[in-house]
């Protein structure tokens, strides 16, 4: 049986950008649970948004599929979404989706955060 349980945390980083961690397996059933998360932020007008897929074993289709849709909403909020840490499946995946023409991924978090402007001395990986 397919666990189908949806984890993640967050924090935010100088009141502007949101970590977002996602766990294990995401499947397309926590898609409305997913869309109910980043609702909340964007409505709070936290449009900069990295998720930390260091602990994330698989991503569905549908769910990559989204998160290529809101970095499209992000961006018109003045916003962004980026990956950061992808390992194993995960990372093949968008490898061989080619989803690196919608959504930009580094290495980890500090160089994420370059991507917002708030560290100086890291670069994109």
């Amino acid at each position: 049986m397919i666990n189908i349980s949806f984890e993640s945390s967050y924090y935010i980083k100088d009141d502007s950008v949101i970590i977002i961690s996602l766990y294990n397996n995401i499947y397309d059933e926590h898609l409305p649970q997913i869309k109910d998360l980043f609702s909340e932020f964007i409505r709070k007008d936290i449009n900069s948004i990295i998720l930390d897929l260091s602990d994330c074993l698989f991503i569905e289709k549908e769910i990559w599929e989204y998160f290529i849709e809101l970095k499209r909403e992000l961006s018109h909020k003045k916003g962004d979404l980026v990956l950061a840490n992808m390992y194993g499946v995960v990372k093949n995946d968008y490898n061989v989706m080619e989803l690196s023409n919608y959504l930009e991924s580094f290495k980890n978090i500090d160089n994420a955060f370059y991507n917002f402007g708030i560290l100086n001395d890291i670069k994109s990986a």
